[in-house]
């Protein structure tokens, strides 16, 4: 084939090599511009601490508004949002000296400061905002705790009465020394009303268990930050004592009424002690109405067995 055709034919037909070599070749680029220095964004200026700028920042996210409505809320003693919980979480939020001095001497833009700075500063301008926020946790605080010790005190009260004033109780107490190991079979053919005895013993049971020292003593505490706060408002401004004055007379009322339940309490505990011939500084109603409760519970239980018997 190759001597057919000489290489110096005339036939011969040459390549377009600079036509080959442009669809081999990489396309050439334009040239990409170089991109300019970019802006940093400047930096937040801030006094506090990273851990404590993040539970403040959390802290006040939950409220779903400015630093200017919650700072609002704490000037007029608003505790509609501000629960004890909350109350609790913002007083150990409040800034420190250090704290506060770094933001009175700041002489940047406040826009410029971090969102927990901001909303220090709002607050530095409420006057005694630190007291305001005691009031309001202190009013709280005593509401939740009388709805708790309220019902408890009552029921003791309750329990007491009703040792002191069970006929039934009294009739069985007697019939136990009468009648002996046939109190079952008595009780049943000839003292049918005290098959209710149980039911007369129903609020001694549910005082079981309540310990009368524990509630002393939680509103012998609350009672005393009461009087604390009632000394520093006292010393407050005018405006602070307007404001809070009626909340915390209202909460100290409300103590001292529980203070005069449990002094009715003591009384029926003398009472009970000299019915039951026990000694008046011995006598733990925890034990009694423990016992109430197990001889309650027996009694029932003896109840059922005859019962079962009789059918």
């Amino acid at each position: 084939m190759w001597a057919v055709m000489p290489s110096s034919s005339k036939e011969l037909v040459e390549p377009d090599y600079a036509s080959l070599e442009l669809l081999f070749c990489v396309p050439p680029t334009a040239p990409k511009e170089k991109p300019g220095p970019k802006m940093k964004k400047s930096k937040e200026i801030t006094f506090v601490g990273p851990k404590k700028s993040l539970l403040l920042s959390i802290f006040l996210k939950q409220f779903k508004c400015s630093n200017e409505e919650i700072v609002a809320m704490i000037q007029k003693g608003d505790r509609s949002k501000l629960d004890a919980e909350r109350l609790k979480q913002l007083l150990k939020l409040l800034p420190d000296d250090h704290e506060i001095n770094g933001l009175k001497s700041c002489k940047e833009e406040k826009s410029e400061l971090a969102d927990a700075d901001q909303f220090y500063l709002h607050l530095l301008k409420v006057p005694s905002y630190q007291l305001r926020i005691e009031c309001m946790l202190i009013c709280e605080e005593t509401k939740i705790l009388l709805e708790c010790l309220w019902p408890k005190a009552q029921a003791i009260r309750t329990a007491c009465e009703t040792l002191l004033t069970s006929h039934r109780l009294l009739v069985f107490c007697q019939l136990i020394l009468k009648v002996g190991n046939f109190l079952n079979y008595e009780i049943e053919k000839n003292h049918t009303d005290l098959l209710q005895l149980p039911r007369d013993l129903d609020f001694v049971s549910k005082a079981a268990g309540i310990r009368l020292d524990v509630l002393r003593a939680e509103a012998g505490a609350n009672l005393k930050k009461l009087l604390e706060i009632e000394k520093r408002l006292f010393l407050s401004t005018d405006d602070l004592k307007i404001q809070h004055a009626k909340s915390v007379q209202g909460s100290l009322d409300a103590s001292k009424d529980l203070q005069k339940e449990f002094a009715t309490i003591e009384k029926k505990k003398e009472e009970l002690a000299d019915y039951l011939c026990e000694d008046r500084k011995k006598l733990s109603l925890e034990d009694v109405f423990n016992t109430m409760k197990t001889f309650r519970e027996l009694f029932l239980k003896a109840l059922q067995v005859v019962c079962i018997c009789d059918s």
